[in-house]
Formats: C-alpha cells, structure tokens, sequence
C-alpha cells in the first residue's frame, strides 16, 4: 500500500473522534503543496493517490466505464455491490488515448476520478471541493497568486490559478509542468481539476477545458486487479481503497479495520503492486505476506500478533490465499470483487 493512503487512513482511524477531514487546514492552508507531492508521486510509477480518488475502466472489459474520446451524451456508468470502491463524481467525457483510474475512502468524497495517458504521461485528476483554493495574491509556499477566468460550458465560474502575468503553469516537483482549474458548477459544487506533465499533450488545455464540461454526479465501481473469493465478515469495516495504472505499473489496495469495536490500530490491507516495483510500505508493527501472480505481487498486510478477527478467517495467510490475481492489463480487471 502507499504510505500517503496508509498513514491518511490510519490517522483518521487512531482519532477518537469520527473521522472527518480537516477540510479548512487542507484547502486554505497547504492544499497546493499537497497537490504538488501528489501529483509528483502520481508521476512515479506505482505509487498512487493520497486518501481517496476513483476508477473508471475506459479499456474494453472492464464493464464500468467508457472508452477515451467518448462524448459526454453517450457516457454510461454502473454500480457493481461486489465492489467497496464507489466513486461519485465522473467525467463524462474521456479525451482520446486515456483511461480512467481513481480510489476512495467513505469518510470523505474530495477526491475523485483521475485520468491517465497509456502513453505519454498526460494526467487529470478531479478533486470535489467543499470550497474554492484561497487565492489572495500572496503566493506562500509557491501557491497561485491570482484568478486567471476562462469559459467552461455547464459552469457558473471557472478560472485556471495563476502564477502572475497570466502564467497558469507550475513545476509538478518531478521535472514537468502541471495547471490547476477550479470550478464551480451551475448547481453549486466546486472542482479542482489538475492537470500533470501537461507538457505531454500539446492540446492538453483544451481537452481539460472539454472534460471539465462534462462532469456528471453519477454513481461508478472502480475496476480493480484483484478479486477476493468469499465475503468478508460483516464486522469487517471498509475504510478505503483504490485502483491505479501508472506509467505502465499497477498498483492497488483495499483497506478495512476489524470491526467497529477492534483497536484503532487493527487494520488489514490486500495490495497489488508490480512485482519489482516498489516496494509495499509496511508501518511498524505490522508484517506483510505476499504472493506472485501474474506480473502483481498480492499482500495482505496485518498487526503482529494478528488479531482474533482475522485469526477467525484464516489469517493473513488464509485472506491471502483467497485472493486472485487479475493481471498487470486493466481490460481483465473487474467490478466483482469479492465473489
């Protein structure tokens, strides 16, 4: 699992309160520099998002999604029950040559689907906001210092960040340049829509503007590269997870505490990672049992000692066991799940 998805989710599980971001801190405070760190990591090979995103399957089989250069009219998407990753927000339209991918996590809806480019490294990534980025012309951190407006069709504002005589771009912190769009829809809600290593696609600012116009607040299971045979136990809580295709390496994880009424720190993972890649974060006190499958290395990363609950199934070896492998190619992932 990557440790921004890790550690944001253990954190919100070790609070004693409920867990509820911190969306004023976020946005008004370090919100670029957690988009620069993200989108950089992005960037990166099998890393993925930080708390919550989503998945779109644009590949022929995947079931869910549709295919790059689709028209907004013609857009369809479905709900799998067998599937705990549920986006919310979608595009609608998919420039040609991308696909969409993405995670979640049920305790907060800001981020959303993430297109991607097989090849070049063209990216967008849809971020629901609660509340527009605070631009005040003060540009701390690096951060934008000035509105740059710009006409987006279904919109009530939108307008590129600027960095200063109209400039829109920024360093991404892996060598590439990357704009950031915010806006708001007719309807009331605000968007971030980033756009990375921009430098890829000549047109890339004219397909985010055609994207942004097609946003839909529909319903879509995220297509993983994984199954799970056989429920989990009811008392198994689902605290996130995600699916990601970057760069040629997958990566992906779902997350559950072991029940409501477990110690915060009882958490088990299931990771798909390239085998060879990047290696799975793996927090203290915790072990990792792994297998290799089909070009993916599935883990199932559990407390040490394990605790009763997951004793009672088996074990991380007995949860690992249940897992197959569906590949590294996303037209065999899937919305079944947990069979």
């Amino acid at each position: 699992m990557t440790d921004d998805l890790a550690t944001a989710l253990r954190t919100m599980a070790d609070s004693d309160q409920p867990p509820v971001m911190d969306v004023e801190r976020v946005l008004h405070e370090g919100r670029h520099t957690l988009v620069r760190q993200r989108m950089a990591t992005l960037g990166g090979g099998t890393a993925v998002l930080a708390v919550t995103a989503l998945a779109v399957g644009a590949l022929a089989g995947m079931g869910s999604g549709v295919r790059g250069g689709t028209e907004a009219a013609s857009a369809t998407f479905t709900v799998n029950p067998h599937d705990p990753v549920v986006t919310h927000w979608q595009f609608a339209y998919i420039p040609p040559g991308m696909v969409a991918y993405g995670a979640f996590n049920p305790a907060d809806e800001q981020e959303s689907t993430v297109l991607q480019s097989a090849d070049p490294r063209f990216q967008l990534e849809l971020i629901p906001m609660e509340a527009p980025i605070l631009i005040d012309g003060n540009p701390r951190g690096g951060g934008a210092t000035e509105k740059v407006p710009v006409k987006v069709p279904g919109t009530a504002e939108a307008y590129w960040e600027g960095y200063g005589n109209g400039r829109i771009t920024a360093s991404n912190g892996e060598g590439g340049e990357m704009a950031a769009l915010q806006i708001q829809l007719k309807s009331g809600e605000w968007h971030e829509i980033n756009a990375n290593n921009i430098e890829a696609r000549p047109d890339w600012q004219a397909q985010t503007l055609k994207a942004a116009g097609s946003l839909v607040h529909q319903d879509r299971s995220v297509p993983m590269p994984l199954q799970v045979a056989g429920a989990l136990p009811q008392s198994f809580t689902f605290l996130g997870g995600e699916a990601m295709r970057k760069n040629g390496a997958t990566s992906a994880d779902l997350m559950y505490r072991l029940g409501p009424d477990q110690p915060h720190e009882d958490i088990v993972s299931i990771s798909a990672s390239m085998v060879g890649g990047q290696k799975n974060a793996v927090q203290p006190g915790d072990t990792a049992i792994c297998k290799d499958s089909k070009g993916l290395r599935i883990c199932v990363i559990a407390p040490s000692p394990e605790p009763a609950a997951l004793t009672a199934i088996g074990g991380a070896q007995g949860l690992l066991d249940r897992v197959t492998s569906l590949g590294d190619d996303p037209a065999n992932w899937t919305t079944d799940v947990i069979r």
